[in-house]
């Protein structure tokens, strides 16, 4: 996540105008559809029955799948870093100079918040288990109905 963060303005900011407009109009409904279908996917897999989970209840099974790796990361990385691509744009737009470093604070922010994010959820997933699944599922199905929002 740090790492698109870091990345994304930074590839506004070269591609520049052509494409600043087209972006600004269609950004959060793109934004909405990658984080709401990753939310539909981690929903899903949180109701589904799993091997072995009869024999392990109250536990992780092994075959889960990890969230924090993969495809789903991938597209959680791109979808939260549309804005900052945006902003990119703005700053090519205007002719802004000296964007690396702003970029690398932010791509460290993001980091350090994605990292406490995932210890707190795998300890929450831990303790909790489906129902914290759920939550989180339902969590991202509303962070992309903000992007549609506001």
């Amino acid at each position: 996540m740090g790492l698109f963060q870091f990345l994304m303005p930074v590839l506004g900011y070269l591609v520049g105008a052509q494409l600043a407009s087209l972006l600004e109009k269609v950004g959060s409904y793109v934004a909405a559809a990658l984080v709401f279908s990753v939310a539909v996917k981690m929903f899903y897999e949180a109701v589904k029955p799993h091997p072995g989970e009869a024999e392990e209840a109250g536990s992780s099974p092994v075959s889960r799948r990890d969230p924090t790796r993969g495809w789903s990361l991938m597209v959680l990385s791109v979808a939260t870093s549309i804005d900052a691509l945006v902003v990119g744009f703005s700053l090519g737009l205007r002719g802004a100079t000296g964007i690396v470093l702003p970029c690398i604070i932010i791509g460290i922010t993001a980091a350090a918040m994605s990292l406490t994010g995932v210890v707190i959820g795998k300890r929450l997933g831990d303790r909790f288990g489906k129902p914290a699944e759920i939550a989180g599922a339902v969590v991202l199905m509303l962070l992309a109905v903000s992007f549609l929002v506001w």
